[in-house]
């Protein structure tokens, strides 16, 4: 297992890490007096997140008709940045980050995705708890969705976010006691996953800096 973690509108995202187990079982001794050594291998998974994957990323407020051209702010590419927000209004933000995964395991792998609970206002250090973040499938260099778009809720932490905010150096934990739903599964060893963000910003939200942390984790079969 492994967890990779996503900031929004000022975090980090992930590199690619690779997790090496290698366990021997225990010998066992048939009848004839022979020795048979047996030895089983972990999965081996390597998973690269890409933030702001295909030209054309950035943020669209949820319009009728023509749409806006996407914006994002300063900290893309690096990290998904929506930009300026006004409260109570609805923005996607396209080609927001792909997923890919590798493994050795033959039955395939399952990915988890959590967002924390609580939206925080890293200016005043207000919090606003609820579904602010979703996810929309997208694809690797094309994109039909909209503001408008049903999107699908991120599972919620457990525990709440420690540490993190603005800054690359200090990324965010998360207290993380059980699996949430998968976000997405493969049955083969390889996969590619593309995904939108909606950001539906709370209607009470204040002027300031505000930050979303999102944590992956990838388990094998």
């Amino acid at each position: 297992m492994k967890r990779y973690f996503l900031g929004l509108m000022g975090g980090v995202f992930a590199a690619m890490a690779v997790i090496v187990v290698l366990s021997p079982a225990g010998a066992a001794t048939s009848a004839s007096g022979t020795v048979n050594v047996e030895w089983h291998a972990l999965p081996v998974i390597n998973f690269t997140l890409t933030p702001n994957y295909n030209t054309g990323y950035g943020a669209v407020l949820a319009t009728f008709g023509t749409q806006p051209a996407p914006t994002h702010g300063p900290g893309a590419p690096g990290t998904v940045d929506f930009g300026t927000t006004l409260s109570g209004d609805t923005y996607l933000y396209k080609y927001a980050a792909h997923l890919h995964i590798t493994t050795n395991d033959s039955a395939g792998f399952l990915v988890y995705g959590e967002a924390a609970t609580v939206l925080t206002n890293n200016t005043t250090s207000t919090q606003y708890p609820g579904q602010y973040l979703y996810y929309l499938n997208s694809g690797a260099s094309s994109d039909s969705n909209t503001g408008f778009t049903p999107g699908l809720p991120f599972s919620q932490t457990s525990g709440m976010v420690s540490g993190g905010g603005d800054s690359t150096l200090t990324p965010a934990t998360i207290t993380y006691m059980s699996y949430p739903s998968p976000v997405a599964l493969s049955a083969s060893p390889n996969g590619d996953f593309y995904y939108d963000y909606q950001f539906r910003v709370p209607g009470t939200a204040t002027g300031g800096n505000y930050y979303l942390w999102i944590v992956y984790t990838v388990v094998g079969e």
